[in-house]
């Protein structure tokens, strides 16, 4: 069991992380950031985060570990049936026919690329392969190199042993998962169809330039793990990279702050999609 740690420990290993890893913990919330540190204090059977940073800055593959830990998402295909229930049917289309020339979406925090596909299958489906691939530019972020190389790839295995595997039950809205991916036992390999309107790079939502001209923007259970300031920066960073008309997709559990919330539009406030009008 993990002993209680002092604010000051806590706050020391915050900025030697951030001075050793180049990760800005001070961007983060406290909560989450120590549900992360406690994953790895309980993989080491450690009970303080003094004794964890004696171990860290002299071991690089607990460093490689923390930095994964700190960085990593939970995602899946179409995640939220609701959400790109409501994409698919709606916010796309209506995409589609207020847009002359290309259609850009940004998948902000794209994690392993699963949302990025999902995206791009929607848009296959909707307008064709020949052109989709012409109209339709995919740009998906993330600071995890790692994750961004798996991204590229398009590699994705599933759990052996069940009777629907993961990757099936997650294609609610592909009648056939083989149009897209090359299916070899519990291996599903993106196929160009996919790759081609896609492009995976490596971007600090912080630090990195702003980036700007796009029709939805698509970051979602993202900013809820940052602090409240920074929530409010993000926000209106994504306000000004939209068109007008262009649409904000974040996650379910996240909301609006500060001046965004007098910017945007409320599409639906259930599935917490924006308008910038």
């Amino acid at each position: 069991m993990i002993e209680k740690k002092c604010d000051s420990d806590f706050e020391n290993l915050k900025k030697n992380v951030k001075d050793l890893l180049g990760f800005n913990t001070f961007q983060y919330k406290d909560t989450y950031l120590g549900r992360r540190f406690d994953t790895r204090l309980r993989a080491l059977h450690i009970d303080t985060y003094h004794a964890y940073w004696d171990l860290l800055k002299k071991d690089e593959a607990e460093q490689k570990k923390l930095l994964n830990d700190l960085t990593i998402n939970v995602t899946e295909f179409f995640r939220d049936n609701s959400v790109y229930a409501l994409f698919k049917n709606e916010v796309l289309p209506n995409v589609i026919k207020q847009t002359d020339g290309e259609i850009r979406i940004w998948s902000a925090g794209s994690s392993d690329g699963k949302e990025a596909y999902s995206i791009a299958m929607l848009a296959v489906e909707a307008l064709g392969e020949n052109r989709a691939r012409s109209k339709v530019e995919i740009i998906a972020t993330d600071i995890d190199r790692a994750c961004l190389q798996k991204a590229t790839n398009g590699v994705y295995e599933t759990r052996p042993g069940l009777t629907q595997t993961d990757i099936e039950k997650q294609m609610r809205f592909i009648e056939h998962p083989a149009k897209y991916f090359d299916i070899e036992g519990n291996t599903y390999t993106a196929k160009p169809c996919l790759k081609q309107l896609v492009s995976f790079q490596y971007h600090d939502l912080i630090s990195g330039l702003k980036k700007k001209n796009f029709d939805i923007i698509f970051c979602r259970n993202v900013v809820i793990y940052f602090n409240r300031e920074l929530q409010e920066v993000l926000c209106m960073d994504y306000y000004n990279a939209l068109n007008p008309g262009g649409y904000f997709v974040m996650g379910k559990t996240e909301t609006l702050i500060g001046e965004a919330r007098d910017c945007f539009k409320s599409y639906t406030s259930r599935e917490r999609i924006f308008i910038k009008e």
